[in-house]
């Protein structure tokens, strides 16, 4: 490795006015010395004012402008004109942290391996750099890299550092993606180069309405399944194994468990179909495992119908009697999916489906999973001047007992009578009470704010759009709600019974909200790490 080798940060940018001057400051200030820019003006058609400001920088840039593309092609072009002997890239909305390349090269020259790409941690941010949440990726070893970008898509491109001769080996970003382009040249590199993780900070991605994976939410979905599918069929026995910790049948069931939970319902069947086919050549514990994770991820649909007939034929009965006791609560939660919302939830809390060991409210509402928002929620409060607040639904209250809101009235709501009474008896007091009220029907008790955790994921999109309907109109100023951030799609309820949504997506198409809260959430391995709540005014939702 060179002493200092030359670094060119590209920049691709389309309408890129509001946010486009941060990104080249961010840039610019970075403590690595040897640095050029690449800003390549991908056809805006904002009347000059993305052009304006990358030519305010002069020769401090390398500026270039192009027929409108993707980002693709403009990520291609900047690469072409890039004189680097390593590239970085940067988003024209997200920031750089003044030390990202100076720590990476540092880190490159320290491991002195050839044919490595580095990447790192990153923060997320709505309205101010500075009130940024951050979220730590776990790293794993390069050779599990290509199947952990497989089973979580949590990796941020503009923390990579790479070689420019990776571009020569593996190609460049296929420009007939519009959305997952990145991805696709990730996969591609790691077959040829390790990627390893610096477990620090060095990109700010802002979060805002106007993003690519926003506005083009539909064909993110569709092109995420056709990429996810590519992966699962690339991996390769080893990866499986490592990835997994089991044999491939086992490491093909996890894919498929991640990518239904993510609503890519086409790449899961993919990968369930493998995992069946390679079934046969595992072990009993493996076996086992398998059909267990089957289980756990439905099977009122057609992909596991099919899936549950095709291990009817493969497995022995022993072994299906054996994984049918292994989980008893699935029939239970095919039995309740299609019940109207107040038998189906009172189900649910008497027979514990959820399976929480704490709270009948289900694993994210222990105080490990709630340790940031029992913090933060009280902060917002304040800060809005909030105080009445309605809890809906309030669940069991296990973790809500341990929070000081500082409101003079607190209403917590549920759809369970069996719930609200016991909440009744055990933690009625002045300021604090509970009611028994449907969400969707019924008419709600007055509050400034209405907190809103883990209820609309459990519902159809008919369903929800009916509760936020009824949300506005009982004339609360403010919801404080669930979203996932990072999705770039969403997917009505069908035939499961839980799935993320990103309430700036469609068919909700909230604006950024006041404030955004990660929770910091662990579970699914992690899987979630984008689990949010966010704040709005409800006079800047519509739902018509």
């Amino acid at each position: 490795m060179r002493v200092e080798p030359k670094i060119s940060i590209i920049i691709p940018v389309f309408n890129g006015a509001d946010f486009l001057e941060e990104a080249i400051d961010s840039a610019l200030a970075q403590t690595y010395p040897n640095i050029e820019v690449v800003v390549v003006n991908d056809g805006s058609n904002d009347g000059g004012a993305t052009e304006k400001i990358a030519r305010g920088y002069g020769d401090r840039i390398v500026y270039a402008a192009k027929p409108n593309g993707g980002v693709a092609s403009a990520l291609n072009m900047a690469i072409e004109l890039a004189k680097g002997d390593y590239l970085s890239w940067l988003s024209h909305d997200d920031l750089y942290t003044p030390q990202k390349l100076q720590r990476q090269v540092d880190f490159l020259r320290t491991i002195g391996e050839p044919d490595t790409i580095v990447y790192s941690d990153f923060s997320v941010f709505t309205k101010s750099s500075d009130q940024d949440s951050i979220i730590r990726l776990r790293g794993v070893p390069a050779e599990q890299f290509r199947y952990w970008i497989t089973v979580e898509n949590s990796l941020h491109g503009c923390t990579l550092l790479i070689p420019r001769n990776a571009f020569e080996r593996c190609g460049n970003f296929n420009e007939s993606l519009r959305t997952t382009q990145d991805y696709d040249l990730w996969f591609r590199m790691a077959q040829e180069f390790r990627f390893v993780h610096i477990p620090e900070v060095f990109v700010k991605a802002r979060n805002h309405a106007q993003q690519g994976s926003i506005k083009m939410a539909d064909t993110a979905l569709r092109e995420c399944n056709a990429l996810l599918c590519n992966f699962v069929e690339s991996l390769n026995a080893d990866e499986l194994s490592s990835g997994s910790g089991g044999p491939p049948a086992v490491g093909y069931i996890e894919l498929a468990r991640s990518m239904k939970m993510r609503g890519f319902t086409e790449a899961a069947s993919t990968a369930t179909r493998l995992s069946l086919q390679n079934l046969a050549k595992a072990d009993m514990k493996a076996q086992l495992r398998t059909v267990e994770i089957l289980a756990k991820i439905g099977t009122t649909d057609m992909l596991h119908r099919k899936a549950k007939a095709l291990a009817k034929k493969i497995l022995p009965r022993w072994v299906r009697s054996t994984a049918a006791a292994v989980k008893p609560s699935l029939g239970l939660v095919d039995a309740v999916n299609n019940l109207p919302l107040k038998e189906k939830f009172s189900k649910v809390y008497t027979q514990n489906i959820f399976g929480g060991a704490d709270s009948r409210s289900g694993a994210g509402s222990d105080l490990t999973q709630t340790e940031v928002i029992r913090t933060e929620i009280p902060a917002i409060l304040q800060k809005y001047g909030v105080k009445s607040m309605l809890d809906a639904p309030c669940g069991d209250w296990f973790w809500m007992q341990h929070v000081h809101l500082g409101v003079a009235r607190y209403i917590g709501v549920d759809i369970v009578d069996a719930l609200i009474e016991k909440n009744r008896t055990q933690f009625s007091k002045d300021g604090v009470e509970f009611a028994s009220v449907d969400l969707s029907k019924d008419n709600l008790p007055s509050a400034d704010l209405i907190f809103s955790r883990d209820c609309l994921v459990h519902l159809s999109y008919a369903d929800a759009l009916k509760i936020l309907r009824n949300f506005k109109a009982s004339g609360a100023a403010y919801l404080l709600t669930t979203t996932f951030t990072d999705r770039s799609s969403n997917e009505d309820l069908g035939d499961g019974f839980w799935r993320p949504l990103n309430m700036q997506l469609a068919p909700f198409n909230f604006p950024a909200p006041l404030e955004l809260v990660n929770e910091k959430c662990t579970e699914g391995g992690n899987g979630f790490a984008d689990k949010s709540i966010a704040l709005w005014r409800f006079d800047d939702l519509k739902f018509d």
